[in-house]
């Protein structure tokens, strides 16, 4: 399956072949690759070279590298957060800003809750339910933790109603970075209980099936946040230039 490896650059080769094998479905998720010996034989390289590639694609989600009497190299799916967080190595020295965020929120986020209204199901229209019900009592608990987690939920939960794949991933990994910049503000009370009366408005329009009415409250909700947090991260940005 492999070609025996000439160039300097043999760690990045074996990487591509094993890379390329597995995107074309050479080689199935679960199936386990030939042993460390058979695999140095076919690249025609040294045990450190192939482990340096292994190493590689193991952190890069695609094969898992199991010890023991039964291990091996597998061929593993990859994982989101996994890819996500590749994706937020390469965006930290871009500056990316609540701005930046919020742009592409309001672009997909209202779309995915036009197309939940259309799609949604009994069984997520009550766990939309259960979300705002446990929120609004976290809330007047003060367990502002409590809250991060499930308004986060909520988002995910229409996102998947579209059952795309690429929206569902876009709008996760937006999630994601939004968390990590809502955990260096620290936004008060009177954030989250903003953002839960909007997830209200948005269930009821969702319940309602009406989906022009999800578009308007989702672009509502996502330009509240942004008014929110955007000063909040410029505040921020200015005192640590002062340090």
């Amino acid at each position: 399956m492999f070609k025996a490896i000439t160039s300097s650059k043999a760690p990045q080769n074996i990487i591509n072949q094993i890379r390329n094998a597995i995107l074309k479905g050479k080689i199935g998720t679960g199936q386990k690759l030939l042993s460390e010996k058979k695999l140095m034989e076919e690249f025609g390289v040294s045990k450190s070279t192939l482990r340096e590639a292994l190493r590689t694609l193991e952190v890069m989600g695609l094969i898992e590298i199991r010890k023991g009497a039964q291990g091996g190299v597998f061929v593993s799916e990859v994982d989101m957060k996994i890819t996500q967080q590749s994706l937020i190595n390469f965006l930290h020295y871009k500056n990316v800003s609540v701005y930046h965020l919020s742009e592409i929120r309001k672009v997909l986020e209202p779309y995915a809750a036009k197309t939940a209204a259309q799609s949604i199901g009994a069984a997520d229209l009550a766990e939309l339910k259960n979300i705002n019900e446990r929120c609004v009592q976290a809330l007047q608990q003060g367990q502002t933790d409590k809250v991060e987690k499930d308004i986060i939920r909520f988002h995910r939960i229409i996102a998947n109603c579209s059952e795309n794949p690429i929206l569902v991933f876009i709008l996760a990994f937006i999630e994601d970075l939004l968390e990590d910049i809502k955990k260096l503000l620290r936004p008060d009370n009177s954030f989250f209980q903003s953002v839960v009366t909007a997830h209200i408005q948005i269930y009821g329009a969702l319940a309602e099936g009406d989906a022009d009415k999800a578009f308007s409250e989702m672009y509502k909700d996502v330009s509240r946040v942004e008014a929110f947090l955007a000063p909040m991260q410029e505040t921020f940005t200015r005192q640590l230039e002062k340090i």
